[in-house]
């Protein structure tokens, strides 16, 4: 990591740790020990399976959309996503999505520019998850604090901005190869030829989608597919702790509690996910602190334990060293 990506890191981690601590005053940890104490395994090992099978599925629509002809198999891909996914959990500024790229070029000999754009991309159709949370709202009983309506104004305008990037970029190339050079202005002279690299790839990725239209509707079935995964994998959570709550409810919640991933994030979500879940589970549904509290902070450290270790294996498989190179500062995309 360059100094600018290290300071991002440290304020983060101590943004992280004044919120978990701002987090503990306002929890009673006797009472959230209690409620953890009585939860039942069984379902949350059933929980834990689906929070997994979300993961793949994610994995499958990124094979899919992949050139045919020169992909790596499934199961080498669900790898690349699981040390992409453990890399974004250790550092919130994207280095995961980077560190695909790099193993797709290290191990399969694809080109850093061109699996790039595939991964932007992929990573569009996750804020589809946004669409989806947004069309629950007319048949849930809420109350909605200006803490949820900033946050789901946030999400609103990175769903705009992502498919409406989409969309020019199938319909209008030239007006989106304007907004990219725009929206990519910060980066370093000697990066730039690299920059209209990418963005004409990603012109060509998106010619996909008018020559193959099935590889759309697919896309979008694995996009509501895992997000219904992940809906259940966190009412199952809750069915854990024996809180009956209806499953479109939650599947809203957890919706906006993973789709707030794509805003700033302090390191591991420490402290972010905790307060997300307050805001949106306490004060939104009415659930209490505590109990909030106790699901989410059972929830995290399960699910950090699962990232890590999976992450970890699939990192020993492939042999890399990337985590080395992300921490030392080399240039991935030498």
């Amino acid at each position: 990591m360059n100094k600018r990506q290290s300071l991002f890191l440290i304020l983060g981690l101590i943004l992280g740790i004044l919120l978990v601590l701002l987090w503990l005053r306002m929890v009673d940890l006797d009472e959230l020990w209690q409620t953890i104490q009585g939860v039942k395994v069984p379902t949350l090992v059933l929980a834990l399976c689906f929070y997994m099978l979300a993961y793949f599925v994610r994995s499958v629509r990124w094979h899919l959309l992949m050139d045919k002809a020169r992909r790596p198999t499934l199961l080498k891909v669900w790898g690349y996503s699981l040390i992409g996914n453990f890399i974004n959990y250790l550092i919130p500024i994207r280095a995961g999505e980077v560190a695909k790229a790099w193993l797709l070029k290290k191990q399969d000999g694809i080109p850093m520019s061109s699996s790039l754009s595939i991964i932007f991309i992929d990573k569009s159709f996750d804020t589809f998850g946004i669409f989806l949370a947004l069309a629950l709202l007319p048949f849930l009983a809420l109350t909605l604090t200006p803490a949820m309506y900033i946050l789901m104004g946030g999400l609103a305008l990175v769903f705009v901005l992502s498919v409406g990037l989409v969309l020019l970029a199938m319909f209008n190339q030239q007006k989106v190869i304007l907004v990219l050079r725009k929206l990519l202005f910060w980066l370093p002279k000697r990066f730039h030829a690299k920059r209209d690299e990418f963005i004409r790839l990603f012109i060509g990725g998106m010619d996909m989608f008018r020559s193959q239209p099935l590889k759309l509707f697919w896309a979008l079935g694995f996009t509501i597919l895992g997000v219904i995964l992940d809906g259940l994998y966190f009412w199952l959570i809750f069915r854990a702790f024996e809180m009956v709550y209806p499953f479109a409810m939650v599947l809203f919640g957890y919706t906006l509690i993973n789709l707030s991933y794509a805003l700033p994030q302090p390191p591991a979500q420490l402290g972010s996910n905790q307060w997300m879940m307050i805001i949106i589970f306490s004060l939104g549904f009415g659930l209490t602190k505590a109990s909030a509290s106790a699901v989410m902070a059972l929830a995290h450290v399960l699910t950090a334990v699962l990232i890590t270790i999976s992450g970890g294996i699939a990192l020993s498989i492939t042999g890399s060293q990337i985590l080395k190179k992300i921490f030392t500062g080399e240039n991935l995309y030498d």
